[in-house]
């Protein structure tokens, strides 16, 4: 898989410190980034906002 051809990334339990990492450094390389968390959080709140 070459992650320069791909420009939309979307993250399963994205309120997780994990997840919530890799989707700002995506998104901070330019990827559009979305995600899926059952519970909202903190992380989640933030990410929305950026």
């Amino acid at each position: 898989m070459n992650m320069l051809t791909i420009d939309k990334l979307y993250f399963v339990g994205i309120g997780g410190i994990g997840m919530s990492a890799l989707a700002r450094y995506f998104h901070a390389q330019g990827k559009k980034v979305g995600g899926y968390d059952k519970t909202e959080t903190v992380l989640t709140k933030s990410l929305v906002q950026e």
